[in-house]
């Protein structure tokens, strides 16, 4: 599933095409099967937590989750079967194609703020993290890796950073929010790597190898934790009790009653990655402003 830093970089790559005029498109999709978008301007396109906002100047958007199977790239497809090309819009100068996308609507360009109003705060948007942090408090009795992948408590967060985030902190993904007490800094560690992942690409969690995707322990490949030796335990999606695919080290992160955050592990285990420039461990917040977007590099990356 494409995750909110993925989307805000798909966003950044679309809204480069700002200005350009539809010139065809084609909708594959029952809800969208007589829209028309011809002659139509893109305004801009925006992201909020893993919803795509592609504005048009009739007032209307196109508004698109990807759950856990689509994607949209900025170029034809010919090589996808046109059945799974929910959407192809030609401009004047491009192309993008839906692939697999489920949820796809047209709305007015008004009504965004009612259709999202569920969502927690935009983890790399304008992100307000005494929010995010109230909110993720009040299911004091849900397991910290379920709540951090709730999108009504906070927008962005998927399976790379509800899982990642707890083996950094060193907190057992079944750990109860209620008994954690520095969730503050928990929180401030995702939303630290989420939004500088979105600005730079890929979606490493390590610090190494930052030019591609890198995790501690969610790599398919990875059978031993890299930090203790141990052997990591894996359970299947269906098997998780909030159905997504989950890692964790049971050496580094024991389940008990109370867990204060272990700094010294945090700091350890981000020393090379440039999230630890945003982090404030001692005040447990971020250190950079974050009350506007994540301002993307190279947005041509993604797609």
């Amino acid at each position: 599933m494409p995750e909110g830093d993925t989307i805000r970089r798909l966003a950044a790559r679309i809204d480069r095409f700002a200005g350009q005029t539809v010139v065809a498109a084609d909708f594959r999709h029952p809800r969208l099967a007589t829209a028309r978008l011809e002659r139509r301007r893109i305004e801009s396109a925006d992201a909020r937590g893993k919803h795509l906002l592609i504005r048009f100047d009739d007032g209307r958007t196109l508004h698109a989750h990807m759950l856990m199977q689509g994607r949209i790239v900025c170029s034809r497809s010919f090589d996808v079967p046109a059945w799974r090309r929910r959407f192809e819009i030609e401009l004047s100068n491009g192309y993008l194609t839906g692939i697999d996308v489920p949820q796809l609507d047209l709305i007015g360009s008004r009504d965004e703020r009612q259709v999202l109003a569920h969502l927690g705060p935009d983890l790399c948007g304008s992100y307000d993290h005494n929010a995010a942090v109230a909110r993720i408090r009040t299911v004091a009795g849900r397991p910290i890796g379920g709540a951090l992948l709730d999108q009504t408590l906070v927008a962005g967060f998927g399976n790379i950073y509800a899982v990642e985030t707890p083996f950094i902190c060193g907190i057992s993904p079944f750990q109860k929010v209620g008994t954690i007490e520095d969730l503050e800094r928990v929180v401030a560690v995702g939303a630290a790597l989420i939004r500088t992942n979105a600005q730079l690409g890929p979606q490493n969690t390590t610090g190494s190898n930052l030019h591609r995707t890198e995790h501690w322990v969610l790599a398919r490949d990875r059978r031993r934790c890299g930090v203790c030796g141990d052997r990591l335990i894996r359970i299947a999606g269906h098997d998780s009790p909030w159905k997504r695919r989950l890692v964790f080290c049971p050496i580094c992160q024991p389940e008990r009653p109370t867990s204060a955050l272990d700094r010294s592990r945090v700091t350890r285990l981000l020393r090379t990655h440039p999230a630890r420039r945003l982090l404030d461990l001692v005040h447990g917040q971020l250190s950079v402003a974050t009350d506007v977007p994540v301002a993307v590099h190279d947005p041509r990356a993604t797609g």
